[in-house]
Formats: structure tokens, C-alpha cells, sequence
């Protein structure tokens, strides 16, 4: 069974309580037992307000609704009359936009309304009152199902933030307000890097007071980062199964800044000084896994086998072209790939994959050493979102690390448009009319099969499609025979214009 303490745990984690929840007891002071939410229910801006309300419903009240519905105060008590007598499981009270607004003085009117007759709540921020729906519903019927999702907005949120180079202290800082939970974030050998107390979660101060104090109650639990360190979730209240997925998850994002960071600050002190090949600018960086999590990894005969795909390697390309970094014991071959000014020079990295014989990575082309870390990290993630890919290509490229994270989250399609909208934006640019006539386009010639048959589908002459079809790769780079692109394209061409209708 689900109860409202429940939903505040997992689901609205800044959620403020009221009435009954906010203490679990009545107003004369006596412990109250928690009705299990059977449904919820969503106040509308019309009369009758909820379109059924059983015993064990969850009434979600909008602010914006509750001012319709009861305009003055005269007219809030039959509305708690009817929850009390019904008996609700509970009243969710979402905010409007502006707290000085009537609707907001309304909000907490009621507010007291329903303290005052012993109901139990949880008042929440602004918020969209289908997506509370749609999040209890889902709670009730798939608890897990709906855990899953919620981690995976915010992982969507935190990827978001790590592309855009924020750095792993502002993704840790994310994850608490997400959460309402003070977190820490701690270097390999338990020092804090940072430490985030939100204001929406009441017990943060004093938590963050016993983790600086160094008391053992100060953290619950640690979240391992796979490069060394942690996230520790402060404070007394046991984890709940929310904060375990989302930190889960964003521990390898985490871990990526942290090392991305550390790999610019060594960059910066050596400066220019960095010995590139020679053949470059432009240079493109290449990654692949050298040692994976088998028992024999460091065995004479692993050791053996590792070196000579270095010999291998080596002999690809003279040195004015190609350099291999790190040694026997990284756990990646990493290599610097004097580039022709193109990101689809892919002539030398293909070699590099066939000897591999295993998926590699290439970065976009670089031209100063100094961005050599950036563009490793980015070819690691590329590796990664490859790699979790059910067929992953032989050369990942991280220009289309969208189209891989797409691929990636097909099971997950929250993520969906925004990947969608990342991999068609080239094509999202100029006149609305221009760019639907490209999106119409594109998707016609990947869904037909032929130019012959997109053309009919479209209503034009066929060299009208093959004049837009010019157009659209000399524009993007786009090569539309390419398989390894067509289907991301095709998903990402459905998502987008779906949402557009």
C-alpha cells in the first residue's frame, strides 16, 4: 500500500507537510494512522470540481483551479467538509506562480483549513498538476517503474549539465535539490570537495553541522565513485530508494567531471608544452578499452597480448601522425590521430578498430594542446554511451554522442526530445517553413525507402527531393547512406515532429 508519507519520500521530496503528515498527529496532540492513497484525484477550474472522489483518493488542489472553485474564504469549508467526509488519503496544495497572487492567499487559506480539521498534506512548488498525476498513478500501480523514471529526469538533467561542462560540484549540487537532501561530494581519500545543503530540505543544516564536525551520524550512506571518492547523503533519515538510484546513477557522471577536471588542471600546467604529432593541427583523440574487469588482466600472458597490440598500433602510422599514450597498465588505449580537417577522416581510426577488434571512440578534430583533456573526456563518454548500445559501432564517433545516448534511451523516452532536438540541429535552423520542409523531407526519403517514393509521398518531383537532399548534407555533413545514421535520424525526425504537433 501506498501512503502520503511514501509519496513525500520517494516522489516530492521538497514537498512541505501539513496538517496530520506534518507530524503525525491530530490537533488535540493524538497519534494519527496514515490511510493508504488509493487514487488520485485533480481539482479542475469547473464546477463540479473532481470528477468522482472515493474514500482513499489523494485530492490534488491547484492554486490556479482553487480560485475558481472558491473565490472567497466563505467558501472553503464545504470543500473540507467534502474531503473529511469522503475520507481522502490526503490534499496535495500546488503553488501558483506568483504566492502574492489571490490564488496563492486562497492556497493558504485552505492551507489552515485543513489543520484546523486534522487533514493530512503536502504542499508543493509550481508544478504541472497532469505530471503530479501522472507520477502518483504511476507510483501506485509500479512503484519501481516510477522510481526508474524519476531517476532517469534527473540523470537526463545531470548529463545535460556535464556536456555543458558545469563541472561534478554543480552536478552534485543538482542532484540535492532534486532530492531536498544535503549531499557531499568526496575525493578519493574522504576529503570533501563539496558540500550542498538545500533550503527545501529542513534537516540539511544540522546535517552538514555533524558531517563538518566529523560525527559518525553525519552521513547515512556513500554512493562509491568508480575513479575513487563518493557521494555521501548526510544526515540522520535512512536513505530512500529515490536518492539510491539518481546517486547510483549519477556516480559515473560524477566521476567523469572529477577526472575531466583534473585532466584540464594538468593540461593548464603544462601548457603548449604537450608533444602532439606532428602532422597536426587538427588532431582527433581515439580511445578504446585496453584492460577489461577479467581476473587475468594482469596475467604474463594479458600483459603479453596487450603489448603487442601496442607494437601493432604503433606501426599504423608514423609518428608525425599517430601517438600512443599511457602504458601496459591504463585501463584504455589512448591515441592522438594527426586528423585531415575533417570529422569524417575516419581512414586511420577504422585501421585502429580492426586491429582492436573492438569498439573505439574518436573525438571531434582539436587544434590546441591544451584541449586535448576536454576532447579525451568527451571521447570517453562517446565510448560509454557506445558501448551500452545492444550492437555498438566499430568507431564511435562524438559528434553523434546524441544519437548513441538516443539510442541508448529508447526505453527511457522522457529523455527522448531532447536528444531528438540535439542530433536534428543543424537542420533546426532558418525559417519555420524552411525547416519543416526539411524535417517533411528527410523523413520521407529514411521512411520510403528511395527518393522515387519519398517524392510521390511529398507531392513533388523527384529532383525537387534530390535538390533538398543536397542541400540538407552539405549543410549538416549528414552522409544519408550511412547506416549507422539512418536510424537515429529516423527516431529522432519522429520525436521532434511529433512534438510539434
Amino acid at each position: 500500500m501506498t501512503h502520503l508519507a511514501d509519496l513525500r519520500a520517494e516522489l516530492f521530496p521538497a514537498a512541505r507537510p501539513i496538517g496530520a503528515e506534518a507530524n503525525g498527529r491530530n490537533v488535540q496532540g493524538e497519534a494519527v494512522e496514515e490511510a493508504a492513497v488509493a487514487w488520485v484525484r485533480v481539482m479542475k477550474a469547473r464546477v463540479p470540481a473532481f470528477d468522482a472522489l472515493e474514500p482513499g483518493d489523494l485530492a490534488v488542489v491547484p492554486a490556479s483551479a482553487l480560485a475558481v472553485i472558491a473565490p472567497t474564504a466563505e467558501e472553503l469549508g464545504p470543500l473540507v467538509a467534502a474531503f473529511a467526509s469522503t475520507p481522502v488519503s490526503g490534499v496535495l496544495l500546488v503553488e501558483g506562480d506568483s504566492l502574492a497572487s489571490a490564488a496563492g492567499a486562497r492556497l493558504d487559506e485552505l492551507q489552515r483549513a485543513l489543520e484546523a480539521a486534522g487533514l493530512a498534506g503536502l504542499r508543493l512548488d509550481p508544478a504541472d498538476p497532469a505530471a503530479i498525476e501522472r507520477s502518483v498513478i504511476g507510483f501506485i500501480v509500479g512503484r519501481s517503474g516510477e522510481l526508474e523514471r524519476q531517476a532517469a529526469i534527473l540523470e537526463a538533467d545531470l548529463e545535460r549539465r556535464a556536456l555543458a561542462g558545469e563541472g561534478a560540484a554543480a552536478i552534485v549540487g543538482t542532484a540535492a535539490e532534486f532530492l531536498a537532501r544535503a549531499l557531499a561530494l568526496e575525493g578519493p581519500r574522504g576529503e570533501a570537495v563539496a558540500v550542498h545543503a538545500p533550503a527545501t530540505a529542513v534537516d540539511a543544516a544540522p546535517a552538514v553541522a555533524s558531517y563538518a564536525a566529523g560525527r559518525r551520524e553525519g552521513v547515512v550512506l556513500r554512493i562509491p565513485l568508480p575513479s575513487g571518492g563518493a557521494i555521501a547523503i548526510l544526515g540522520s533519515r535512512p536513505p530512500t530508494d529515490l536518492e539510491r538510484r539518481s546517486l547510483g546513477r549519477a556516480a559515473t557522471l560524477v566521476a567523469l567531471e572529477m577526472a575531466r577536471d583534473e585532466a584540464v588542471r594538468r593540461a593548464s600546467d603544462s601548457g603548449g608544452r604537450e608533444a602532439l604529432p606532428s602532422g597536426g593541427p587538427p588532431w582527433v583523440m581515439v580511445l578504446a578499452r585496453q584492460r577489461g574487469l577479467a581476473s587475468d588482466d594482469d596475467s604474463p600472458e594479458a600483459r603479453t597480448s596487450r603489448e603487442q597490440l601496442r607494437r601493432e598500433l604503433r606501426l599504423l602510422a608514423p609518428a608525425r601522425r599517430l601517438a600512443l599514450r599511457g602504458d601496459l597498465d591504463s585501463l584504455e588505449f589512448r591515441l592522438v590521430v594527426a586528423a585531415r580537417g575533417s570529422a569524417a577522416d575516419l581512414e586511420l581510426p577504422n585501421r585502429i578498430a580492426t586491429v582492436l577488434a573492438r569498439p573505439i571512440a574518436v573525438s571531434r578534430p582539436f587544434a590546441a594542446a591544451v584541449d586535448r583533456p576536454t576532447a579525451e573526456a568527451e571521447t570517453r563518454s562517446t565510448l560509454e554511451a557506445a558501448l551500452a548500445l545492444p550492437d555498438p559501432p566499430a568507431v564511435a564517433r562524438a559528434d553523434r554522442l546524441p544519437a548513441y545516448r538516443l539510442m541508448g534511451a529508447l526505453h527511457n523516452l522522457p529523455d527522448g526530445p531532447r536528444l531528438a532536438a540535439a542530433i536534428l540541429a543543424p537542420i533546426l535552423t532558418g525559417r519555420a517553413d524552411v525547416q519543416r520542409e526539411r524535417l517533411q523531407t528527410l523523413r520521407a526519403v529514411l521512411e520510403r525507402g528511395g527518393i522515387n517514393e519519398a517524392a510521390e509521398a511529398l507531392g513533388v518531383h523527384r529532383n525537387t527531393v534530390a535538390y533538398r537532399l543536397r542541400r540538407i548534407e552539405a549543410l549538416t555533413g549528414w552522409r544519408l547512406t550511412d547506416a549507422e545514421l539512418r536510424l537515429p535520424l529516423a527516431v529522432a525526425l519522429r520525436i521532434v515532429q511529433e512534438a510539434q504537433v
